[in-house]
Protein backbone atom coordinates (compact mmCIF):
# COMPACT_ATOMS: atom_id res chain seq x y z
CA UNK A 1 0.00 0.00 0.00
CA UNK A 2 2.87 2.71 0.95
CA UNK A 3 4.73 1.61 -2.34
CA UNK A 4 1.18 2.31 -4.23
CA UNK A 5 1.04 6.01 -2.76
CA UNK A 6 4.80 7.12 -3.79
CA UNK A 7 3.98 5.55 -7.24
CA UNK A 8 0.72 7.99 -7.70
CA UNK A 9 2.45 10.83 -5.68
CA UNK A 10 5.57 10.69 -8.26
CA UNK A 11 3.24 10.16 -11.19
CA UNK A 12 1.30 13.26 -10.48
CA UNK A 13 4.87 14.97 -10.44
CA UNK A 14 6.15 13.81 -13.33
CA UNK A 15 2.72 15.41 -15.35
CA UNK A 16 3.36 18.82 -13.48
CA UNK A 17 6.71 19.26 -14.90
CA UNK A 18 5.44 17.81 -18.48
CA UNK A 19 3.33 20.54 -18.32
CA UNK A 20 5.71 23.35 -17.38
CA UNK A 21 7.99 22.08 -19.65
CA UNK A 22 5.64 22.65 -22.37
CA UNK A 23 4.37 25.65 -21.25
CA UNK A 24 7.89 27.75 -21.30
CA UNK A 25 8.52 26.54 -24.26
CA UNK A 26 5.53 27.63 -26.38
CA UNK A 27 5.96 31.19 -24.47
CA UNK A 28 10.10 31.27 -26.02
CA UNK A 29 8.78 30.44 -29.79
CA UNK A 30 6.21 33.04 -29.53
CA UNK A 31 8.80 35.70 -28.13
CA UNK A 32 11.30 34.83 -31.13
CA UNK A 33 8.65 35.07 -33.62
CA UNK A 34 7.80 38.28 -32.98
CA UNK A 35 10.98 39.82 -32.58
CA UNK A 36 11.35 38.93 -35.98
CA UNK A 37 8.18 39.96 -37.49
CA UNK A 38 8.60 43.52 -36.06
CA UNK A 39 11.82 44.23 -35.44
CA UNK A 40 13.63 47.23 -37.03
CA UNK A 41 16.26 46.20 -39.73
CA UNK A 42 16.45 42.73 -39.43
CA UNK A 43 13.98 39.59 -40.78
CA UNK A 44 11.30 40.45 -43.17
CA UNK A 45 9.91 44.03 -43.73
CA UNK A 46 6.79 44.80 -45.89
CA UNK A 47 6.90 47.41 -48.83
CA UNK A 48 5.26 50.38 -46.98
CA UNK A 49 8.44 50.58 -44.62
CA UNK A 50 10.90 49.87 -47.57
CA UNK A 51 9.61 52.57 -49.12
CA UNK A 52 9.05 55.03 -45.99
CA UNK A 53 12.92 53.86 -45.46
CA UNK A 54 13.90 54.97 -49.31
CA UNK A 55 12.50 58.70 -49.16
CA UNK A 56 14.55 61.27 -48.03
CA UNK A 57 13.18 62.95 -45.03
CA UNK A 58 13.33 66.67 -43.88
CA UNK A 59 13.26 67.44 -40.45
CA UNK A 60 9.94 68.30 -38.54
CA UNK A 61 10.05 72.06 -39.04
CA UNK A 62 13.08 72.15 -40.80
CA UNK A 63 13.62 74.14 -43.88
CA UNK A 64 11.56 73.56 -47.00
CA UNK A 65 11.28 75.25 -50.25
CA UNK A 66 7.59 74.77 -50.79
CA UNK A 67 7.14 76.13 -54.60
CA UNK A 68 8.93 78.63 -57.51
CA UNK A 69 6.96 82.11 -58.18
CA UNK A 70 7.31 84.47 -61.66
CA UNK A 71 9.45 83.47 -64.35
CA UNK A 72 10.11 80.47 -62.92
CA UNK A 73 6.33 79.39 -63.28
CA UNK A 74 5.00 81.12 -66.00
CA UNK A 75 8.14 79.47 -68.48
CA UNK A 76 8.08 82.39 -70.04
CA UNK A 77 6.36 86.08 -71.33
CA UNK A 78 3.23 85.99 -71.16
CA UNK A 79 0.91 87.96 -73.64
CA UNK A 80 -2.58 89.51 -72.60
CA UNK A 81 -4.12 86.83 -74.65
CA UNK A 82 -3.21 83.61 -73.23
CA UNK A 83 -0.49 82.86 -75.21
CA UNK A 84 3.25 82.74 -74.13
CA UNK A 85 6.48 83.68 -75.23
CA UNK A 86 9.39 81.85 -74.56
CA UNK A 87 12.49 83.37 -73.11
CA UNK A 88 14.66 83.85 -75.86
CA UNK A 89 19.19 84.46 -75.53
CA UNK A 90 19.62 87.55 -73.74
CA UNK A 91 16.56 87.92 -71.61
CA UNK A 92 16.86 87.87 -68.15
CA UNK A 93 14.95 85.61 -65.52
CA UNK A 94 14.84 86.24 -61.68
CA UNK A 95 14.90 82.79 -60.08
CA UNK A 96 12.46 83.20 -57.41
CA UNK A 97 11.16 80.80 -54.91
CA UNK A 98 8.70 80.55 -51.66
CA UNK A 99 9.92 79.03 -48.72
CA UNK A 100 9.64 78.17 -44.78
CA UNK A 101 12.47 77.79 -41.90
CA UNK A 102 15.00 79.42 -44.57
CA UNK A 103 17.75 81.77 -43.84
CA UNK A 104 19.78 81.19 -46.72
CA UNK A 105 19.37 80.10 -50.79
CA UNK A 106 21.53 78.55 -53.13
CA UNK A 107 20.65 78.65 -56.87
CA UNK A 108 21.82 76.38 -59.77
CA UNK A 109 21.48 76.42 -63.04
CA UNK A 110 22.13 73.25 -65.61
CA UNK A 111 24.37 72.44 -62.25
CA UNK A 112 26.47 75.33 -62.09
CA UNK A 113 26.05 77.49 -59.05
CA UNK A 114 24.21 81.33 -59.38
CA UNK A 115 25.81 83.80 -57.15
CA UNK A 116 24.45 86.51 -55.81
CA UNK A 117 25.01 90.32 -56.07
CA UNK A 118 28.20 90.02 -53.68
CA UNK A 119 29.30 86.57 -55.32
CA UNK A 120 28.28 84.61 -52.27
CA UNK A 121 27.18 80.74 -52.88
CA UNK A 122 24.65 80.96 -50.20
CA UNK A 123 23.22 84.06 -49.40
CA UNK A 124 20.47 85.53 -47.35
CA UNK A 125 19.36 87.63 -50.71
CA UNK A 126 16.67 84.68 -51.74
CA UNK A 127 16.28 85.48 -55.46
CA UNK A 128 18.86 85.29 -58.14
CA UNK A 129 19.22 86.59 -62.67
CA UNK A 130 20.21 84.68 -64.71
CA UNK A 131 21.30 85.87 -68.49
CA UNK A 132 20.17 83.32 -70.83
CA UNK A 133 23.39 82.59 -73.33
CA UNK A 134 21.71 79.54 -75.54
CA UNK A 135 18.79 78.27 -76.55
CA UNK A 136 18.12 74.34 -75.11
CA UNK A 137 16.50 73.20 -71.90
CA UNK A 138 17.71 74.95 -68.65
CA UNK A 139 17.43 73.07 -65.13
CA UNK A 140 16.86 75.18 -62.27
CA UNK A 141 17.16 74.09 -58.76
CA UNK A 142 17.10 75.78 -55.33
CA UNK A 143 18.45 74.70 -51.68
CA UNK A 144 17.54 76.76 -48.88
CA UNK A 145 18.97 76.01 -45.04
CA UNK A 146 18.30 77.44 -41.48
CA UNK A 147 20.47 78.42 -38.78
CA UNK A 148 21.88 75.28 -38.70
CA UNK A 149 24.26 75.15 -41.50
CA UNK A 150 24.27 71.40 -41.65
CA UNK A 151 20.09 71.24 -41.94
CA UNK A 152 19.77 71.72 -45.52
CA UNK A 153 16.04 71.53 -47.60
CA UNK A 154 15.70 68.67 -50.34
CA UNK A 155 16.62 70.35 -53.58
CA UNK A 156 13.44 71.85 -55.99
CA UNK A 157 13.92 71.99 -59.61
CA UNK A 158 12.65 72.96 -62.47
CA UNK A 159 13.15 72.58 -66.41
CA UNK A 160 12.78 75.68 -68.94
CA UNK A 161 12.93 75.42 -72.55
CA UNK A 162 14.79 79.25 -74.38
CA UNK A 163 15.41 79.43 -77.84
CA UNK A 164 18.04 81.52 -79.82
CA UNK A 165 15.28 83.26 -81.74
CA UNK A 166 11.74 83.62 -81.30
CA UNK A 167 9.69 85.26 -84.67
CA UNK A 168 6.58 86.65 -82.56
CA UNK A 169 4.55 87.46 -85.84
CA UNK A 170 4.98 88.22 -89.69
CA UNK A 171 1.84 89.24 -91.65
CA UNK A 172 1.08 91.79 -94.29
CA UNK A 173 0.91 95.80 -93.14
CA UNK A 174 -2.51 96.74 -91.77
CA UNK A 175 -2.98 99.09 -94.66
CA UNK A 176 -2.82 95.93 -97.45
CA UNK A 177 -5.76 94.36 -99.04
CA UNK A 178 -5.47 90.57 -98.03
CA UNK A 179 -4.12 88.64 -100.39
CA UNK A 180 -3.92 90.06 -103.67
CA UNK A 181 -1.91 92.82 -104.91
CA UNK A 182 -1.92 94.63 -108.79
CA UNK A 183 1.24 93.95 -110.69
CA UNK A 184 4.19 96.82 -110.10
CA UNK A 185 2.20 97.78 -107.24
CA UNK A 186 4.11 97.77 -103.69
CA UNK A 187 3.12 95.24 -101.17
CA UNK A 188 4.17 95.35 -97.36
CA UNK A 189 5.35 92.58 -94.82
CA UNK A 190 5.87 93.51 -91.65
CA UNK A 191 8.28 91.24 -88.74
CA UNK A 192 7.97 91.26 -84.74
CA UNK A 193 10.43 89.43 -83.20
CA UNK A 194 10.89 89.14 -78.93
CA UNK A 195 13.50 91.03 -78.31
CA UNK A 196 15.46 90.59 -75.05
CA UNK A 197 16.08 92.83 -72.43
CA UNK A 198 19.92 93.31 -72.85
CA UNK A 199 19.48 93.55 -77.02
CA UNK A 200 20.96 96.71 -79.12
CA UNK A 201 19.61 98.10 -81.96
CA UNK A 202 21.41 95.92 -84.38
CA UNK A 203 21.09 92.59 -81.85
CA UNK A 204 19.01 90.81 -85.01
CA UNK A 205 20.11 90.20 -88.84
CA UNK A 206 16.60 89.38 -91.22
CA UNK A 207 16.51 88.45 -94.73
CA UNK A 208 13.63 88.02 -96.67
CA UNK A 209 12.66 85.98 -99.96
CA UNK A 210 10.38 86.38 -102.56
CA UNK A 211 9.66 82.32 -103.77
CA UNK A 212 12.03 80.64 -101.50
CA UNK A 213 15.07 83.50 -103.38
CA UNK A 214 16.72 86.10 -101.29
CA UNK A 215 16.34 89.69 -102.24
CA UNK A 216 18.20 92.85 -101.24
CA UNK A 217 16.17 94.94 -99.01
CA UNK A 218 15.39 98.36 -100.87
CA UNK A 219 16.39 100.78 -97.88
CA UNK A 220 20.05 99.69 -97.01
CA UNK A 221 20.94 97.44 -100.58
CA UNK A 222 21.40 94.70 -97.99
CA UNK A 223 20.74 91.20 -98.24
CA UNK A 224 20.80 90.77 -94.51
CA UNK A 225 19.07 93.77 -92.85
CA UNK A 226 17.98 95.00 -89.59
CA UNK A 227 14.97 96.17 -90.94
CA UNK A 228 11.68 94.45 -89.97
CA UNK A 229 9.56 95.28 -92.64
CA UNK A 230 9.88 94.78 -96.48
CA UNK A 231 8.20 97.14 -99.36
CA UNK A 232 7.70 94.18 -102.42
CA UNK A 233 7.23 95.53 -106.05
CA UNK A 234 6.16 92.47 -107.56
CA UNK A 235 7.01 92.64 -111.56
CA UNK A 236 4.92 90.29 -113.07
CA UNK A 237 1.36 88.42 -112.47
CA UNK A 238 1.91 85.44 -110.83
CA UNK A 239 1.75 83.60 -107.86
CA UNK A 240 4.34 84.87 -104.82
CA UNK A 241 5.20 83.61 -101.30
CA UNK A 242 7.37 85.53 -98.88
CA UNK A 243 9.37 84.37 -96.17
CA UNK A 244 11.77 85.91 -93.36
CA UNK A 245 14.63 84.52 -91.75
CA UNK A 246 16.27 85.96 -88.51
CA UNK A 247 20.06 85.19 -87.06
CA UNK A 248 21.68 87.19 -84.18
CA UNK A 249 24.40 89.80 -85.19
CA UNK A 250 27.41 87.63 -85.57
CA UNK A 251 25.89 84.38 -85.82
CA UNK A 252 26.16 82.65 -89.38
CA UNK A 253 23.01 80.52 -89.36
CA UNK A 254 19.73 80.80 -89.75
CA UNK A 255 17.88 80.62 -86.40
CA UNK A 256 14.76 81.18 -87.31
CA UNK A 257 12.36 81.69 -89.96
CA UNK A 258 8.59 82.37 -90.60
CA UNK A 259 6.34 81.94 -94.23
CA UNK A 260 3.59 84.44 -94.59
CA UNK A 261 0.24 82.66 -94.52
CA UNK A 262 -1.17 83.60 -97.69
CA UNK A 263 0.11 83.22 -101.03
CA UNK A 264 0.14 86.61 -102.92
CA UNK A 265 -1.95 86.41 -105.95
CA UNK A 266 -0.35 89.33 -108.02
CA UNK A 267 -2.21 90.31 -111.63
CA UNK A 268 -2.97 93.50 -113.61
CA UNK A 269 -6.83 93.13 -112.13
CA UNK A 270 -7.42 91.40 -109.38
CA UNK A 271 -11.06 91.03 -107.14
CA UNK A 272 -10.34 92.34 -103.41
CA UNK A 273 -13.79 90.55 -102.18
CA UNK A 274 -16.57 88.10 -103.32
CA UNK A 275 -20.46 87.95 -101.48
CA UNK A 276 -23.41 86.66 -102.02
CA UNK A 277 -26.67 87.86 -100.02
CA UNK A 278 -28.38 86.12 -98.58
CA UNK A 279 -25.07 84.67 -97.18
CA UNK A 280 -24.11 80.98 -97.26
CA UNK A 281 -27.82 79.53 -98.13
CA UNK A 282 -31.33 79.96 -99.28
CA UNK A 283 -34.64 78.32 -100.19
CA UNK A 284 -35.48 77.55 -103.76
CA UNK A 285 -37.49 80.33 -105.03
CA UNK A 286 -34.89 83.00 -103.56
CA UNK A 287 -33.04 85.44 -105.96
CA UNK A 288 -29.55 85.65 -104.83
CA UNK A 289 -27.70 88.17 -105.22
CA UNK A 290 -23.80 88.65 -105.75
CA UNK A 291 -21.04 91.28 -105.97
CA UNK A 292 -17.47 91.86 -105.87
CA UNK A 293 -15.07 94.53 -105.81
CA UNK A 294 -12.36 94.48 -108.68
CA UNK A 295 -9.32 96.74 -108.96
CA UNK A 296 -6.98 96.92 -111.99
CA UNK A 297 -3.59 98.85 -112.90
CA UNK A 298 -6.22 101.75 -115.17
CA UNK A 299 -8.78 101.44 -113.12
CA UNK A 300 -10.95 99.63 -116.34
CA UNK A 301 -12.11 96.10 -115.65
CA UNK A 302 -14.79 93.91 -116.05
CA UNK A 303 -16.47 90.71 -113.95
CA UNK A 304 -18.26 87.75 -115.29
CA UNK A 305 -20.46 85.33 -112.63
CA UNK A 306 -20.58 81.43 -112.90
CA UNK A 307 -22.51 78.32 -111.13
CA UNK A 308 -22.38 75.35 -111.36
CA UNK A 309 -23.50 72.24 -109.08
CA UNK A 310 -20.49 70.95 -107.09
CA UNK A 311 -20.79 67.69 -108.83
CA UNK A 312 -20.56 69.60 -112.09
CA UNK A 313 -17.82 69.85 -114.60
CA UNK A 314 -18.36 73.48 -116.53
CA UNK A 315 -19.65 76.78 -114.80
CA UNK A 316 -22.58 78.05 -116.80
CA UNK A 317 -22.37 81.86 -116.96
CA UNK A 318 -25.17 84.62 -115.64
CA UNK A 319 -25.49 86.96 -118.64
CA UNK A 320 -25.62 90.55 -117.13
CA UNK A 321 -29.02 93.26 -118.01
CA UNK A 322 -27.75 93.96 -121.67
CA UNK A 323 -27.46 90.13 -122.22
CA UNK A 324 -23.41 90.31 -122.32
CA UNK A 325 -21.18 87.99 -120.17
CA UNK A 326 -18.33 90.38 -118.81
CA UNK A 327 -19.79 93.43 -117.22
CA UNK A 328 -20.06 95.40 -114.11
CA UNK A 329 -19.63 93.62 -110.74
CA UNK A 330 -23.27 92.22 -109.58
CA UNK A 331 -25.44 90.08 -110.77
CA UNK A 332 -28.32 88.41 -109.66
CA UNK A 333 -28.91 84.64 -109.67
CA UNK A 334 -32.23 82.77 -109.33
CA UNK A 335 -31.84 79.23 -108.63
CA UNK A 336 -34.23 76.20 -110.03
CA UNK A 337 -33.46 73.37 -108.28
CA UNK A 338 -32.15 72.65 -104.60
CA UNK A 339 -28.57 71.44 -103.96
CA UNK A 340 -25.19 72.44 -103.30
CA UNK A 341 -23.43 74.85 -105.37
CA UNK A 342 -19.93 76.74 -106.17
CA UNK A 343 -20.44 80.04 -107.13
CA UNK A 344 -17.73 81.69 -109.11
CA UNK A 345 -16.56 85.55 -109.61
CA UNK A 346 -14.15 86.48 -112.52
CA UNK A 347 -12.05 89.95 -113.47
CA UNK A 348 -10.26 91.08 -116.03
CA UNK A 349 -8.66 94.35 -117.24
CA UNK A 350 -10.99 95.57 -120.26
CA UNK A 351 -9.32 93.83 -123.60
CA UNK A 352 -7.89 90.90 -122.02
CA UNK A 353 -8.67 87.96 -123.73
CA UNK A 354 -8.99 85.68 -120.79
CA UNK A 355 -10.15 86.22 -116.64
CA UNK A 356 -6.99 87.14 -114.86
CA UNK A 357 -8.19 86.75 -111.13
CA UNK A 358 -11.12 84.85 -109.38
CA UNK A 359 -13.00 83.85 -106.22
CA UNK A 360 -15.49 81.15 -105.41
CA UNK A 361 -18.22 80.43 -102.87
CA UNK A 362 -19.48 77.52 -101.86
CA UNK A 363 -23.35 77.92 -101.83
CA UNK A 364 -26.37 75.85 -100.35
CA UNK A 365 -30.19 76.21 -102.73
CA UNK A 366 -32.90 74.19 -100.10
CA UNK A 367 -36.50 73.17 -100.49
CA UNK A 368 -37.62 75.38 -97.79
CA UNK A 369 -36.11 76.88 -94.87
CA UNK A 370 -34.15 75.50 -92.24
Amino acid sequence: MKHNLWAWVLGFAMIGAAIYVGASRKKGTSDTLQATQFGSGTGTSTTEDAQRFAQPIEAKNGPAVIGFVGDLVDGGFKEGDGSLIPFVIGDIIKLDAEAVNAVQYRWTVNGSVIKDKNNEEWSTQKDREYVVERGGDHKFAVQVRGTDPNILSQMREVTIKTVAVFITSFDKAIVEEDDRCLTGEEYTVEVTLADPITAELDFFELRYLVNDVPVKHPDDGKEWTIERSLGYQFPAPGQYSLKVEVRRKGQTEVEASATLAETIVVADAVLLTFDAFPDKYAPLGTTVALDCFPDSIFGKSECRFGVKKVVAADFEWIADSDGSMWGAAERNWLPTEPGNYIIRAEVREIGKPQAEDFRELLYTVTLGDF
